[in-house]
């Protein structure tokens, strides 16, 4: 009688805890990026494209404090350890390349998440948070190999 934790269904107070720790994340990223974007010149395509990855993440805070409010869950304002390890990144390259290991551990969280959580709206709300930060991360892999080596 072997369960495994990954497929265990959250608990109110688990998924509370789950959203906030990624309501951190999200924050930390959306403030990473506004640091970022000053190493591109304005309207860009690389700041245009971080622009818009700032831009996601920055609504995913908002798509989960609305989540948490829902669910009667005290809301973080807590920005997570992300940010002051991107900003302390030394150069553009190296930063967006660790922005990209940021948003895969989001995907990640995102994917051994979502078959804990009962509720489906909150599943589809993720989801499409998931699948945003799928696509900044082609943004973001864009951006890094025009920088170059």
């Amino acid at each position: 009688m072997s369960t495994s934790s990954s497929t265990e269904r959250f608990t109110p107070a688990q998924l509370g805890d789950f959203l906030n720790r990624m309501l951190a994340a999200e924050r930390a990223g959306a403030k990473a990026l506004v640091v970022f974007l000053d190493a591109f010149p304005r309207n860009s395509n690389a700041w245009k494209l971080l622009r818009r990855v700032q831009a996601d993440e920055a609504h995913n805070c908002a798509l989960i404090g609305k989540l948490l409010e829902r669910g009667g869950s005290p809301y973080s304002h807590a920005t997570g350890e992300f940010y002051a390890k991107a900003v302390a990144v030394e150069g553009r390259r190296q930063r967006v390349e660790f922005l990209l290991r940021g948003l895969g551990w989001a995907v990640r969280e995102f994917d051994q998440a979502m078959p804990r959580i009962d509720d489906p709206e909150i599943r589809a709300t993720l989801g499409g948070m998931r699948d945003t930060h799928a696509r900044s991360i082609e943004a973001c892999a864009a951006v890094a190999r025009a920088i170059g080596g």
